[in-house]
């Protein structure tokens, strides 16, 4: 099995039914960087091991707890002890395997690629009517039917992102077309009510800030969140929704555009 560090700054584990070795797939990144992933796992020994608790790999592997899987980890540390590479803590010992300088393209050549990528928009709210906190959001996905849960990547530096993860709830609303200024407002106002003033928002049951008005309406319990490069990805347990018939406010190349249905 192999534990990869990502650039992106993703852990995960790789071929966790492959028990005959165990090493660490790191990508090239900064020094500091680099020692706050390891510390996260493990203790590092040198640049070429780090000691590794096998509670770590359980946490990780998506196998863990059937019983196949249990035996032939627990058969891999039997035979790391046996070779001497568990310490007297009973930390494993991984090998780490650096690897290449990937290819990649700039960050304003990503930005250039991806305009080009018709997206709708979301406004994703929290706190209360009386507290509002709001941003507008395109990179919004339906991740899970059953259960339910529906992804949003906030920018890290996004005003929003402290308030959403400190409340744990957030609501989506699906903009519609007649959403334009709405969208500029939470774009470009200031945190707070000033981003709520041009709609008729209401208070959901739980509480949230919603557009009865939008094509659609999620109200969420954050559930989960992952660090991936300039974003987090946050996950939100659907526990209301609501939809209404209507045509999308879809942003493209930097501005609106326009869509029609045809029958």
């Amino acid at each position: 099995m192999r534990i990869y560090l990502s650039e992106a700054g993703v852990i995960s584990l790789q071929q966790p039914e492959v028990f005959d070795r165990l090493d660490l797939k790191i990508d090239p990144m900064p020094d500091d960087r680099r020692a706050r992933m390891l510390a996260r796992l493990g203790r590092a020994e040198g640049e070429e091991h780090i000691r590794l608790d096998p509670a770590v790999l359980r946490f990780l592997s998506p196998l863990a707890g059937a019983p196949a899987w249990e035996e032939g980890f627990a058969l891999m540390l039997a035979k790391a002890a046996g070779a001497g590479w568990i310490d007297q803590a009973g930390a494993v010992r991984a090998h780490v395997v650096p690897t290449a300088q990937a290819r990649r393209i700039d960050a304003n050549t990503f930005r250039a690629t991806f305009r080009n990528l018709a997206a709708g928009v979301s406004a994703i709210t929290t706190g209360s009517l009386e507290d509002p906190v709001g941003m507008v959001a395109s990179s919004v996905v339906s991740i899970s039917a059953d259960p339910p849960l529906v992804g949003v990547l906030v920018n890290q530096t996004a005003s929003a992102l402290p308030y959403l993860r400190q409340q744990e709830r957030f609501a989506v609303s699906v903009l519609g077309q007649e959403h334009d200024e709405l969208m500029r407002e939470m774009a470009q106002e200031p945190q707070g009510k000033a981003r709520f003033r041009s709609a008729d928002w209401q208070e959901a049951e739980s509480g949230l800030p919603i557009l009865p008005a939008a094509l659609a309406v999620a109200e969420c319990r954050l559930i989960a969140e992952s660090a991936l490069g300039t974003h987090l990805l946050l996950v939100g347990l659907i526990e209301r929704s609501q939809q209404r018939p209507g045509l999308p406010l879809v942003y493209f190349d930097g501005g609106i555009l326009p869509v029609t249905l045809n029958a």
